[in-house]
């Protein structure tokens, strides 16, 4: 069992190497161009460089940039911690969002409050959950404990209280498709998923979500934590999520859920791509974490360990020459001391 598991892994692997990222289209101007990064030595950040102890390149190039927020700034660059929640409805032996949420029914308004007045930040929380192929914000960037505690509770009524205009529209990336109907089989090529009549479309909701809070283009330093098994309904990938979240200059956090007791050898291409959604992490300059079930503690503990990651990086930007002719950038921080540390993050694109 143990060697047609590696086959049928090294298979799926192969094969998705020929496929590549989806290029997604949000090509709007950009007003402010930001960047982050962590600059790490052994398992520590660095949280005490100035702005002459890196450079920022420009498709190559040395460029100058205005801002600069660091972990050591008295009056740092506001942070939002953009939740994403996939509560697709239950799918029996493989799927039960309340068995993995167990946080909601016994969240509480001091839980967020924590979290949001703990240091001097100015730490904003942002919610929104996908079912199916629906999108919805139920909240914007906020401070406002009692908004985050109601959107938690109510994350499994599926009558959202949501802000005006917040049920957001999703599409498939280009040359993505839905998965077809068919048995699984261990054959890479023709297996499938779940029906597409079972599964959601978690990959399209995550770029929906980034390109809604990318949209305000404010000076705002941004992670977003993601929720969900990482397995859709369609063949769009994780990476086409990181791609796009690199282009914004995002950093995402994989909560990988309901890993431990639902998924094993028999279900290779499952936990395949659920690896590859834990995989967004490092591609995009955050970190994942893995549980089986989230109670209340233990979300705490994640937030406040994701939002402790986000205030130990570093933000740089600049405000582009309005006069110039669009164009796409390349955009790439170096660390000008190679004694300061090694650096994870700060690179994008941008069209400006």
């Amino acid at each position: 069992m143990i060697s047609r598991l590696f086959l049928t892994l090294l298979l799926a692997t192969s094969a998705a190497a020929q496929q590549e990222p989806a290029v997604v289209s949000f090509s709007a101007q950009t007003r402010l161009v930001l960047l982050s990064f962590h600059v790490r030595q052994g398992k520590n950040f660095v949280p005490d460089l100035n702005a002459g102890d890196v450079t920022l390149f420009e498709d190559g190039k040395p460029r100058s940039f205005t801002i600069f927020d660091s972990p050591a700034t008295q009056t740092r660059m506001p942070l939002e911690l953009v939740l994403l929640f996939d509560v697709n409805p239950a799918i029996p032996y493989f799927w039960d969002p309340a068995d993995v949420f167990r946080f909601i029914p016994h969240w509480e308004e001091g839980m967020i409050r924590q979290l949001l007045e703990k240091q001097d930040a100015d730490v904003r929380i942002c919610v929104y959950t996908t079912t199916g192929q629906k999108l919805y914000r139920l909240t914007g960037a906020t401070r406002d404990a009692r908004v985050v505690t109601r959107d938690f509770r109510g994350l499994l009524n599926g009558n959202f209280v949501t802000e005006a205009g917040a049920d957001i529209p999703m599409t498939l990336p280009p040359k993505r498709d839905t998965v077809g109907y068919g048995p699984f089989t261990q054959d890479y090529q023709t297996s499938y998923f779940l029906s597409n009549e079972h599964r959601g479309w978690p990959m399209e909701a995550a770029i929906s979500v980034l390109n809604d809070v990318a949209a305000a283009q404010d000076k705002v330093s941004r992670v977003m934590v993601m929720f969900s098994e990482g397995i859709g309904a369609t063949t769009t990938l994780p990476e086409d999520i990181g791609v796009h979240a690199l282009d914004l200059g995002i950093p995402i956090y994989p909560v990988a859920t309901n890993y431990q007791h639902h998924i094993h050898s028999a279900y290779p291409r499952n936990l395949w791509r659920m690896q590859q959604f834990e995989g967004l992490g490092k591609l995009t300059g955050g970190r994942s974490v893995e549980y089986a079930s989230i109670d209340a503690p233990l979300l705490v503990k994640i937030l406040d360990s994701f939002k402790a990651d986000a205030l130990a990086q570093y933000v740089i930007g600049f405000v582009p020459d309005s006069n110039a002719s669009p164009k796409r950038h390349n955009l790439e921080v170096r660390v000008a001391k190679k004694s300061s540390g090694s650096l994870e993050g700060g690179k994008r694109r941008a069209v400006y």
